[in-house]
């Protein structure tokens, strides 16, 4: 049965990139065995007192961006990333992981924005398919006992060949890597000074390791077990939260839609795996880390699907699972933090494809997604200042956005904090990924 829907066609303002992989792309836990030299990993070079870097707290000393050669060389990502490039901060140290085929432009790129001076430029081969998500294959942890940096990788990362950034990365910097025998991944991570988030889906995905590759404890609860190996692996100091939905949480469905007279494939929840327990792949696609208050609260933006309808003087469509994020954000109250509402609203781009090119899919299609600010780059620094850096999407057949890009830059300038708008995100958000995605912090000071 098709569904009669009345909203504007939205075609793209842009080319889709094809090469640009939906973050969720092979999110599977069970892809992989645990080798031997895995196991020598996570037993030889273990940190043996690991911090997590911060993710809002402390200015940006050091910084990784995963750049392939789609991303420089078809826009809309390359002006992206020319304006990213020329909006951080000039003493910034940037260590760029591109192909050897793109290695000169990348180089040209960075002088350009007079970021050349302080990078380092890892070239990997042509045909490593690696991805632009640099967040999400590691975590970044300092060994307070060693005064060194690792990249702790999780038990599994089955995104083309994104478990081997690290190893470039290594190799060039003198970092050392970690495994774990945990699930997670960066995105679906945030550190604050003295505790940090967990997205709910991986500790209960880590579950499944209890009698693989972890050994089950006599006398401890196997939720305990894992939640004490969390912070085990990547930082014993920090006290750590899940965050996930009490409520259920809808997973992605498709359904058969007519829009002015023609039929279309329309994806709702898109990315979201069954049984989750997020209303978004990744926590850092809907909250935000701003710092503490002046009464000593630790404040967190909870993105609202419902005061974004109000800015747009729309109503809230039933699958923005405003009731979900409305949820979270009592929970995150509940447990001490200032909970401060941002706009996160929902919208969806068409493609119109040509029946008639035997490369391109059959059918018309309509995307669900959120033009997320919550993925931010934030800088909260005594000695630098309070600084973030928010994605837009008042751009193109999406210019109404510009209310909401608007208000998300009032929220943040009344905590203290300078606001620099970023370029068009909408190529990244509607693969589930915005600016935070796309860099790994290195340290901060």
């Amino acid at each position: 049965m098709e569904t009669k829907v009345d909203f504007e066609i939205k075609t793209r303002h842009y080319e889709k990139v094809s090469q640009l992989v939906p973050r969720h792309s092979s999110d599977n836990i069970n892809g992989m065995s645990l080798t031997a030299d895995m196991l020598d990993k996570a037993q030889a070079v273990r940190p043996t007192d690991p911090r997590l870097i911060d993710t809002t707290d402390g200015a940006i000393k050091k910084m990784l961006l995963a750049i392939p050669h789609y991303a420089v060389y078809e826009e809309p990502l390359a002006e992206v990333y020319v304006d990213l490039l020329h909006k951080l901060p000039p003493d910034i140290e940037l260590t760029v992981l591109t192909h050897e085929n793109t290695e000169a432009l990348v180089r040209r790129l960075l002088r350009m924005a007079n970021k050349d001076k302080l990078a380092t430029v890892v070239a990997a081969p042509d045909h490593i398919h690696f991805s632009i998500w640099a967040e999400d294959a590691y975590a970044i942890v300092h060994d307070n006992q060693e005064n060194k940096k690792y990249f702790v990788e999780p038990y599994s990362f089955l995104r083309y060949a994104d478990g081997l950034i690290a190893d470039f990365i290594m190799n060039a910097t003198g970092m050392r890597t970690s495994k774990s025998p945990l699930y997670f991944q960066g995105g679906n991570m945030l550190i604050g000074d003295n505790f940090f988030l967990i997205g709910a889906d991986y500790p209960r995905n880590s579950l499944e390791y209890i009698g693989k590759s972890i050994i089950s404890q006599p006398g401890i609860d196997k939720e305990q077990q894992i939640y004490n190996l969390y912070r085990d692996y990547l930082d014993h100091n920090r006290k750590l939260f899940y965050v996930g939905s009490s409520i259920p949480v809808p997973q992605q469905q498709s359904r058969m839609i007519e829009i002015g007279g023609e039929e279309y494939e329309e994806i709702l929840y898109f990315g979201n795996k069954p049984g989750t327990v997020q209303p978004l792949f990744h926590i850092d696609m809907f909250i935000s880390l701003a710092g503490r208050d002046s009464d000593g609260r630790y404040r967190v933006l909870v993105g609202s699907p419902k005061l974004a309808a109000d800015i747009l003087g729309i109503r809230v469509w039933p699958h923005a699972m405003n009731e979900i994020f409305d949820n979270i954000a009592m929970q995150m109250s509940s447990l001490g933090f200032k909970v401060i509402r941002n706009p996160l609203p929902l919208v969806y781009m068409d493609d119109a494809y040509d029946p008639d090119e035997p490369d391109q899919p059959k059918r018309k299609q309509r995307i669900w997604y959120f033009a997320t600010s919550n993925n931010a780059l934030v800088q909260n620094s005594k000695a630098r200042g309070n600084v973030v850096w928010l994605p837009t999407y008042g751009h193109g057949n999406w210019e109404i956005l510009k209310a909401t890009d608007e208000m998300n830059k009032r929220i943040w300038e009344s905590l203290d904090y300078k606001v620099i708008q970023l370029g068009d995100f909408h190529p990244f958000a509607e693969n589930l990924g915005a600016v935070h995605c796309i860099k790994k912090y290195i340290e901060r000071v």
